[in-house]
């Protein structure tokens, strides 16, 4: 897999995430469209998602660019307006999702 990131855009920064960042923490949008917020896992394929137990899938709030890091930076993708990223929440935190790519779903109708 390459090594993927996500841009996490909070309050007035930004966050690069990406794996292995235990103190990190990411948003989520609960079933009612309010905004949670838990510890950070890193990616996880969606085929290993599907098999935890207790998970269920959530919309990542507020990541704006997915990307690829490679070097000498990343190679950034920016997320549509009406597309969140694929999160899926256990009770440790929460992963974004991937298959090829960070999976992405439409947002909630308002």
């Amino acid at each position: 897999m390459p090594k993927l990131v996500l841009n996490w855009r909070h309050y007035y920064g930004d966050r690069v995430l990406s794996d292995g960042q235990a103190d990190e923490v990411v948003g989520y949008l609960d079933r009612g469209g309010d905004r949670r917020y838990v510890r950070w896992l890193g990616f996880i394929e969606r085929a290993d998602a599907r098999g935890l137990e207790g998970a269920r899938p959530v919309r990542l709030a507020d990541i704006t660019r997915v990307g690829v890091d490679e070097w000498p930076s990343p190679t950034w993708h920016d997320v549509p307006p009406d597309m969140t990223v694929h999160g899926c929440l256990t009770s440790d935190g929460a992963y974004a999702v991937y298959d090829t790519v960070v999976a992405l779903v439409g947002k909630p109708k308002a």
